[in-house]
């Protein structure tokens, strides 16, 4: 598996982890980049781009990103298990 597809994966999985599974916010978003690859602006910027261009995630508005869950294999199931989103925006 390319390495670009593996830190996509593991964000994603940051994320329904931190409880989003259908949307999420800029920040929530941020926050996952950051535990993951690190904090420098350039590099939250660029994986928001790499996720986007990927179709991990997809913009809503400035704020708000829809989540494609479906593309990461098992956290469809995961997601199922805890019954939604548990966290709101």
């Amino acid at each position: 598996m390319n390495k670009t597809v593996q830190v996509c994966e593991e964000i994603m999985k940051q994320l329904v982890k931190a409880g989003f599974t259908n949307q999420v916010s800029k920040k929530s978003l941020e926050v996952a980049i950051t535990l993951i690859r690190g904090g420098d602006p350039r590099t939250i910027k660029n994986w928001v781009r790499i996720l986007t261009l990927l179709e991990y995630i997809s913009p809503l508005n400035a704020n708000v990103f829809q989540m494609d869950i479906t593309k990461v294999n098992g956290l469809l199931e995961m997601v199922v298990k805890e019954r939604g989103q548990r966290k709101l925006l």
